[in-house]
C-alpha cells in the first residue's frame, strides 16, 4: 500500500465479526432488507414520506404508522418508481451469507 494505511488481522479475514457479537456453528444471523418490491431500491435514513396529516418522516422506523395521527398505511409509495405496494412486502428478512 502506498497511502501507508495498513489493515491488521488476526486469524483468517473470512471469519472477522463485530466486537461484542458470538458465535454459535452452523447459525447464521438474520438480516432485515428494506426494498422497494417493484425496482429494488432502498430507502436510506434520510429518506422521508408524508401522511395525510402532513406530518413527515421515515415511514420504515414506524412500520408505516405516523406518529403524527397514528394512521397504519397499508401501502407504501417508492420514491424511485412512484410506484404502490403493500408496506409489509418492503422488508426482505434473508439469511446472512456472510455470517
Amino acid at each position: 500500500m502506498t497511502d501507508g494505511s495498513w489493515l491488521l488481522l488476526k486469524g483468517d479475514p473470512d471469519r472477522v465479526r463485530v466486537p461484542g457479537t458470538t458465535e454459535i456453528p452452523g447459525h447464521r444471523q438474520r438480516v432485515s432488507r428494506i426494498r422497494c418490491p417493484r425496482c429494488a431500491w432502498e430507502p436510506g435514513r434520510n429518506d422521508l414520506w408524508m401522511c395525510l396529516c402532513l406530518h413527515i418522516w421515515n415511514t420504515f422506523d414506524t412500520r408505516g404508522v405516523c406518529p403524527g395521527c397514528g394512521r397504519k398505511w397499508a401501502e407504501t409509495q417508492c420514491l424511485r418508481c412512484a410506484q404502490w405496494s403493500p408496506h409489509d412486502d418492503w422488508y426482505d428478512d434473508e439469511r446472512d451469507s456472510s455470517a
